[in-house]
Order: structure tokens, then C-alpha cells, then sequence
């Protein structure tokens, strides 16, 4: 049988997210973010002024969002409410990345298969580490040990129950 420490398991997640947290903040950092605001060429002190291209009416998304903010705080139609805002919210989170132009630096294979690495065997310690414990954090084996002790104080309760139908039954 395979025995392990809570510590070990423990340890195991936090070398784990260490690793895919660098990992992704390596790559992160090898990719270049621009706005897709363009200049005319011509205007006032020779620069142009700039168009969104790629965002137009993003305004407009501002009044649902105001109206379902208004329903929720007056705590009325609270289903719409949320649709509401949530939608207000995707379609502006859709509209500011569809006007964003995402380019990758120039990286040599070797980086980009160490970045890669990093965050696949970071994941996996992290989920390897988290193997040992069930959905309310506590460990498989503590779960075990506790359900002995359980198993008795039931077999307590289910005579303490027989005993007080026996009673009811007398009467």
C-alpha cells in the first residue's frame, strides 16, 4: 500500500503551483499587448488624433449595465437584474479584448519548451498533491481513521433509537 504525508502532499502542491505560476509568468511575459487605436496621419501638432477601430458602440453597453445595476440595488426583478449586468459585462469584456492585438516576442524552442514544462508538471504535482484529500480539505486517511470512531458512536445511536421505539411501543 502507498503511504504518504499530508506534509509531503502539502509540499508537492506548493513546489507544484510554484512551478506552474513561473511557468505561466514566463510565457506571460514573452507575449507584447497593443491597443488596436490607429493614428489618421493628419491633425493638430502633426500626430492626428486616434480611432478606436474595432469598438464601436461600446458605449452603449454602459446603459443595460446602469439599468441592471439600478434593478438590483431597488431589489426588484432580480433574474433580469443579473442577466442584466452579466451580460453588460461579457459583451465589454468581448469588446476590449476584440480590440487588443496579441503578438508573441521573438523565443527560442528551447525557452518555449521549458515554459511548456513548467506549467504541465507544476499542474500535475499541484493535482498529485491534492490527490489525498476529499471535497472539505481533509485528508483520506484522517477521513479513515475518524470513520472507525464513527462507526461506533453510530452503532450507539441506532440502539439508543431501538431502545426509545421499544418504549413507545410498550406504552
Amino acid at each position: 500500500m502507498n503511504q504518504h504525508s499530508e506534509t509531503g502532499d502539502f509540499l508537492q502542491f506548493l513546489i507544484g503551483g510554484c512551478l506552474f505560476g513561473s511557468g505561466g509568468f514566463l510565457l506571460a511575459n514573452q507575449v507584447m499587448v497593443q491597443s488596436n487605436w490607429t493614428h489618421t496621419g493628419a491633425g493638430l501638432f502633426s500626430g492626428g488624433f486616434v480611432l478606436p477601430w474595432g469598438t464601436p458602440g461600446m458605449g452603449l453597453l454602459m446603459i443595460p449595465l446602469g439599468i441592471g445595476v439600478c434593478m438590483l440595488f431597488a431589489g426588484r426583478y432580480r433574474r433580469w437584474a443579473n442577466l442584466l449586468v452579466w451580460a453588460s459585462l461579457a459583451a465589454l469584456l468581448v469588446g476590449v479584448l476584440n480590440s487588443v492585438r496579441i503578438t508573441f516576442r521573438p523565443t527560442t524552442l528551447w525557452q518555449l519548451g521549458v515554459y511548456i514544462v513548467m506549467i504541465a508538471s507544476g499542474g500535475g504535482l499541484m493535482f498529485r498533491g491534492m490527490r489525498s484529500m476529499d471535497h472539505d480539505g481533509h485528508s483520506f486517511r484522517q477521513t479513515e481513521a475518524d470513520q472507525g470512531n464513527g462507526d461506533e458512536v453510530l452503532r450507539r445511536e441506532i440502539a439508543e433509537l431501538k431502545e426509545r421505539l421499544d418504549q413507545r411501543e410498550r406504552q
